[in-house]
């Protein structure tokens, strides 16, 4: 009976001890949140998702040259004289329109080197949780100037006319100073054949020189010889 009891007893004292612990917890801070509904702020040097803050992107291409397994895909379109696109962060005129940002996370190694190496940090480790996906386009982040594919597609073509432009214009400056030196190389080739055809002119004929006295000193000896 008394087994009985003292079971009864310890069973008591047990929970009592677990209530008490609960009921000292009820007037702590909490360590815990309601996730999903409530989501922590990550540490600042976390490296979760690379985003790109396209207005602030001056298109140098330093991210895609620094990645070293190449997860950007990057085309931009050069501004037209009248356009203004703002200034950058490092106070320089934004000079190009941003077209097509993407980034393919399912192949970022997370070095941070192409962060580093952006030029005007518009490329920053930003901290949003829980980006899961169960396909490799899920896994892509796109970002443009555009909010169009049509638009997207027109500036795109403006900007190959304008390299096929420039291109054509380089070759053609090009041939022109090709062509002006060969015209100056001709000029000097017939200047010079001028002035050899001028001192060729100058210079007197054999005829016209007098002969000189080839008298050896052996035949002056005998003339010398008779006189004497």
């Amino acid at each position: 009976m008394s087994a009985y009891f003292r079971d009864v007893w310890l069973g008591v004292t047990t929970v009592m001890a677990g209530m008490l612990v609960t009921f000292k917890h009820l007037f702590e801070k909490n360590i815990t949140i309601q996730y999903p509904r409530v989501k922590k702020e990550m540490y600042p040097i976390s490296r979760a998702s690379l985003i790109n803050h396209v207005d602030e992107c001056g298109y140098c291409l330093a991210c895609q040259i620094a990645c070293p397994v190449n997860i950007f895909t990057i085309k931009g379109a050069r501004k037209n004289d009248e356009e203004d696109l703002g200034m950058l962060p490092d106070g320089k005129e934004k000079k190009t329109h941003i077209v097509h940002f993407e980034i393919d996370m399912s192949k970022c190694v997370y070095c941070g080197l192409c962060v580093e190496a952006c030029e005007t940090e518009s490329l920053r480790w930003e901290q949003p949780q829980e980006e899961c996906t169960f396909t490799r386009q899920g896994m892509t982040s796109f970002w443009s100037d555009f909010d169009t594919q049509k638009e997207r597609d027109a500036m795109l073509k403006r900007e190959e006319e304008r390299k096929a432009a420039a291109k054509k214009a380089r070759a053609e400056a090009a041939a022109a100073k090709k062509a002006k030196a060969k015209a100056k190389k001709e000029a000097a080739a017939k200047a010079a054949s001028e002035e050899v055809k001028d001192e060729v002119k100058a210079k007197p004929k054999s005829e016209d020189v007098e002969p000189k006295d080839q008298t050896t000193e052996e035949e002056a000896k005998p003339s010398e010889q008779k006189s004497e």
